[in-house]
C-alpha cells in the first residue's frame, strides 16, 4: 500500500487489512504510518510499516522486493500523490518537477516494481489512484496536477494492455473530490462542502472509505475480467 498513511491510502489499508490481507503500509510520513500500523495490529490485523519516498526508485524496488520475499504480493496499490493550486504563470520549475516526480514517475516505478515480482508467478493485481482530474480540468487552477493525473490514467491503461498476457491486471480508481487532509489543504471545509452541494449530483463530497471499497473490488477475484479500467467514483461529477 504505497502512500498508505493518510487519506485514501489510509482508508484502503484498513479495508484491505480487514478483508484478511497482510498489509505493508509504505509512506514518507513515518509517524502517521507507524500510528496506523499500531492501530491495525491492535485490532488483530496483519500490518507493518516501511518508510518510502516514491521519488527514490531504488527504495521503491527494495520495499517491494522485501514485501514480496516476506509474502508473495497479490495486490499493489499506488496511492501516493501531492497537489497544489497555482495559476500557470506562478508555477516554479521545482514545484512542477516535485509533483511530477511523485504523481507520475513514482507511480510508474511502483507499477514497474510490482510487475517485476508478479510476472514470474503469472498473477497479481495493481491499482493506481487517478482522479476525475484525469478526465477534465479541476475547478481550481491546478494544471500541473491535472496533467499528472491524465498521465496516470493512460499509464494504467497502457500497462494493463502490456502485461495482460502475463496474467496480471492493472486498473485505477478515479475519485472525485474526497474529504482528506490533501483537499482541506487546498480549500476550506466550508468551500468544499459548498462545492459538493453545487457540483456533485449526489450532493456531497466523497469519503475515503468509499474510494477504498472501489480499490478492494478492483484488487479482488470479483473483478477477474476487469483490466485497463478506470473506475470513476465521483458521486456523478462527470455525468
Amino acid at each position: 500500500m504505497v502512500g498508505g498513511a493518510k487519506g485514501i491510502g489510509r482508508a484502503t489499508a484498513r479495508v484491505l487489512a480487514a478483508r484478511g490481507d497482510a498489509v505493508v503500509v509504505a509512506d514518507s510520513d513515518g509517524a502517521a504510518g507507524t500510528a496506523l500500523v499500531t492501530e491495525l495490529r491492535g485490532e488483530g490485523l496483519a500490518a507493518r510499516f516501511e518508510e518510502l519516498d516514491v521519488t527514490d526508485v531504488e527504495r521503491i524496488r527494495a520495499v517491494v522486493a522485501a514485501a514480496d520475499a516476506e509474502s508473495p504480493l497479490g495486490t499493489v496499490v499506488a496511492s501516493a500523490g501531492v497537489a497544489f493550486a497555482r495559476r500557470i504563470e506562478d508555477v516554479e520549475p521545482a514545484d512542477y518537477d516535485h509533483l511530477m516526480a511523485v504523481n507520475v514517475r513514482g507511480v510508474f516505478f511502483v507499477v514497474q516494481a510490482a510487475v517485476r515480482v508478479m510476472i514470474p508467478r503469472g498473477r497479481g493485481t495493481i491499482v493506481t489512484v487517478c482522479s476525475t482530474s484525469g478526465f477534465t480540468a479541476s475547478t481550481a487552477p491546478m494544471t500541473v496536477y491535472d496533467a499528472s493525473k491524465g498521465a496516470v490514467r493512460l499509464l494504467t491503461q497502457a500497462a494493463a494492455r502490456e502485461v495482460a498476457a502475463s496474467g496480471l491486471r492493472v486498473n485505477a480508481v478515479a475519485p472525485g473530490t474526497v474529504e482528506t487532509d490533501l483537499t482541506l489543504g487546498l480549500s476550506s471545509s466550508e468551500e468544499l462542502a459548498a462545492l459538493g452541494r453545487s457540483r456533485v449530483p449526489i450532493g456531497r463530497l466523497g469519503r475515503p472509505e468509499e474510494i477504498a471499497d472501489a480499490v478492494a473490488f478492483l484488487s479482488s477475484d470479483e473483478s477477474s475480467y476487469v483490466t485497463g479500467h478506470i473506475l470513476v467514483v465521483d458521486g456523478g461529477w462527470l455525468a
